[in-house]
């Protein structure tokens, strides 16, 4: 399974993809993490209007995409995805933002190839099947976040759809599951023990983090690295519990939390990242 392909730590994760040199979530930025070198990458599942399963990070539409732009949607402000049926998401610009914004200065400093710069108008939202089917065919391991459906609380239909594109791409083996709805969680346990979990904290850590994290059949804890310091990472790491925080893109912090025995890193500055760690 996912933790037999990383058998020790100190890896790298490529947050939403090489978010910091390509549109997140898009097929580029995925590549791009495989290119510069993570260990294996995130991304975020949501579903939309017609009850098809997509790779995008917010709730609507307009930040990462051109549908603001778009007369035929105007009315639709501020476009929750939700809202939007497949084939219109597939109808969208979510790459051109990003060569025009330059969100993280890699254009500007250089850090951005021309070919991938070209590349990045065009770049559509991808469905949960092609981003599955490219982590297949690269062995490229991926955790898979459930974004919360905050518009339908109760509703865990989510999950076994997300297990059932997982079974059919094969991909059991590559997947580590993680949401910050730890409900999410626990039904996944339920279907299928099988595949790992990945609890995702922000703002306060539970009680009891260990117990939580077994009363969920969860064996990774993925915190806001604001909230986590280097004792916790050890004494987690020494009850067996795989510890990624999110989103560290401080270089001397994330290696500071390596030594302190993290799993994983999740960062937007994979390339980076990876740099630094191959130069010790």
């Amino acid at each position: 399974m996912f933790f037999d392909h990383l058998q020790s730590a100190g890896y790298v994760c490529a947050h939403r993809g090489a978010r910091a040199l390509a549109p997140e979530n898009t097929m580029l930025a995925a590549e791009l993490g495989l290119v510069h070198g993570a260990d294996f990458w995130e991304m975020d599942v949501q579903r939309t209007a017609d009850g098809e399963l997509v790779v995008f990070h917010d709730d609507d539409l307009g930040r990462t995409t051109d549908v603001s732009a778009r007369h035929e949607f105007c009315e639709r402000a501020p476009w929750p995805l939700r809202l939007f049926s497949l084939e219109e998401l597939r109808s969208l610009d979510a790459g051109t933002w990003f060569a025009e914004s330059d969100p993280y200065g890699t254009i500007a400093r250089g850090e951005v190839r021309p070919a991938d710069l070209g590349r990045m108008r065009g770049q559509r939202i991808p469905s949960l099947e092609k981003v599955l089917a490219f982590t297949r065919r690269n062995d490229f391991p991926m955790n898979l976040e459930i974004k919360d459906l905050e518009y339908a609380p109760g509703d865990l239909s989510i999950v076994s759809q997300v297990l059932r594109r997982i079974r059919e791409a094969k991909a059991e083996d590559l997947i580590l599951v993680s949401s910050f709805n730890h409900d999410y969680l626990a039904e996944m346990h339920r279907l299928a023990p099988e595949i790992p979990l990945a609890a995702l904290v922000e703002g306060d850590h539970p009680e009891n983090i260990e117990r939580h994290l077994a009363d969920l059949g969860a064996v990774g804890y993925h915190p806001d690295e604001a909230i986590l310091d280097e004792d916790m990472v050890r004494r987690l790491t020494g009850a067996g519990i795989h510890v990624s925080p999110y989103t560290v893109n401080d270089m001397d912090r994330a290696l500071s939390l390596i030594e302190a025995g993290c799993f994983g890193i999740i960062t937007d500055f994979t390339h980076t990242l990876r740099k630094r760690l191959d130069a010790r």
